[in-house]
């Protein structure tokens, strides 16, 4: 029988209401044999639910299915830093996914549930910043064009910054790609990598031990990863004006870290240049938590409003 688990504290996300009042929506949506579970199952198999119904009947626009996609990622997540089992999670989901599909795009309860997410949307999307926090740190999400960082994780000691960056003279407010911002040097790395792990070499999550989850983050072992490699790097400075070297990703980098489990680790190693005498490799770990669900927000699109003569007609 699987562990009941007490509840977790609201996250800023579910404080910001999007989907707040919905819990008469698994009584809906849930088959029966599911009707009795912890609140983070809940909050899971709500938003589980809405996205199949949204799936089979395509009940919402592009920005409300952002906002419910982010919030379905950072339940999950939830549970699996809870430490439910993947296999679990996975069940639950297809249960709950196949009954809400069954009902039909005009059930009542389905239509009132999207009315009711629609106009939650209304008030959400006029928040421009969330923190996702995980166990060991926390990404910062803007959707602001003006903010170069979509999707940012600061490693406190040594100031470098992983994440999602809207490069210079970017066109769209979704142009941004992997990047990663190091503190200038007197003499910058002659190579930066990401090591990842690669499912074909070790199809399960690393989370520091083959049988329980370290309570550290630790990066996996180096033959179960595969490298991404910066191919572009440049001077660019921050808000504040201090100067940092850029380096950035393939965009193939960005699947790869969604695809990770929330629990685990991505790890930055900085090779020193020729040139540099006292140089070290530096070894940095970053990880994964919510990133998926942070960048899902970052994607969702600035709010519209009437023009003021169009509002004058009226």
């Amino acid at each position: 029988m699987q562990k009941r688990l007490a509840p977790v504290r609201p996250s800023r996300l579910l404080a910001r209401t999007l989907l707040l009042n919905l819990g008469a929506a698994l009584l809906v949506f849930a088959p029966p044999a599911v009707a009795e579970n912890t609140p983070q199952e809940r909050t899971f198999l709500e938003r589980t639910a809405i996205a199949a119904a949204d799936r089979a009947c395509n009940l919402f626009n592009e920005g409300e299915r952002l906002a419910l996609v982010s919030g379905l990622y950072q339940a999950e997540g939830a549970l699996l830093r809870a430490n439910y089992p993947p296999d679990t999670i996975r069940a639950l989901a297809a249960d709950v996914s196949v009954h809400a599909a069954s009902l039909g795009c005009r059930h009542p309860s389905v239509t009132e549930v999207a009315d009711l997410i629609r106009d939650s949307y209304r008030q959400f999307q006029k928040t421009g910043f969330l923190e996702y926090p995980a166990r060991h740190s926390s990404w910062l999400a803007s959707r602001s064009r003006h903010d170069r960082w979509a999707v940012s994780q600061t490693d406190q000691s040594s100031g470098i910054v992983l994440g999602l960056r809207r490069p210079p003279g970017a066109s769209q407010k979704d142009d941004f790609a992997l990047a990663v911002a190091i503190p200038v040097r007197q003499v910058p790395p002659s190579v930066v990598q990401l090591f990842i792990r690669d499912p074909a070499r070790m199809g399960e999550p690393w989370l520091g031990g083959l049988s329980t989850p370290s309570r550290s983050l630790s990066a996996p072992p180096r033959r179960m990863t595969k490298p991404e490699w910066a191919a572009l790097s440049q001077a660019e400075t921050d808000s504040v004006g201090a100067s940092f070297q850029v380096y950035y990703f393939p965009a193939s980098a960005i699947a790869r870290i969604e695809a990770l489990d929330p629990r685990e680790a991505i790890q930055l190693e900085l090779t020193p240049s020729p040139r540099d005498p006292a140089g070290q490799t530096q070894r940095v770990s970053f990880e994964a938590g919510d990133f998926r669900a942070a960048r899902s927000f970052a994607l969702i699109p600035e709010p519209t409003y009437p023009s003021p003569a169009g509002a004058k007609g009226r």
